[in-house]
């Protein structure tokens, strides 16, 4: 867990990454869903259940940007380290409770 504050995250750049991660992950959703069946094509079913479960995930980091709890972990409460937000900006927990959850 990162205890230590980071130094003010400026969530801007974030919501830009975030929102225009959503836009994507919609764009292929909408693209996939009319054929993405288990029974007829199961890479597109499998690659739509991953979209969207991306597309919640994304989501809920707007929505914590909102709320004015991103950057903490939902976990621990602790700080997520701002390098780790720049690798994943959708992450809800820390380094720490990601491994401990795996």
């Amino acid at each position: 867990m990162t205890t230590e504050s980071p130094v003010d995250i400026d969530t801007g750049p974030f919501r830009a990454l975030l929102e225009e991660s959503l836009t994507e992950r919609l764009a292929i959703i909408e693209e996939l869903a009319p054929h993405a069946l288990p029974s007829i094509d199961p890479m597109a079913y499998q690659t739509l259940a991953a979209n969207r479960r991306a597309v919640d995930e994304i989501t809920n980091a707007l929505n914590r940007i909102d709320a004015g709890t991103y950057g903490r972990c939902a976990r621990c409460s602790g700080w997520i380290a701002p390098a780790r937000l720049e690798a994943v900006p959708h992450a809800a927990t820390c380094i720490d409770c990601s491994r401990a959850a795996a």
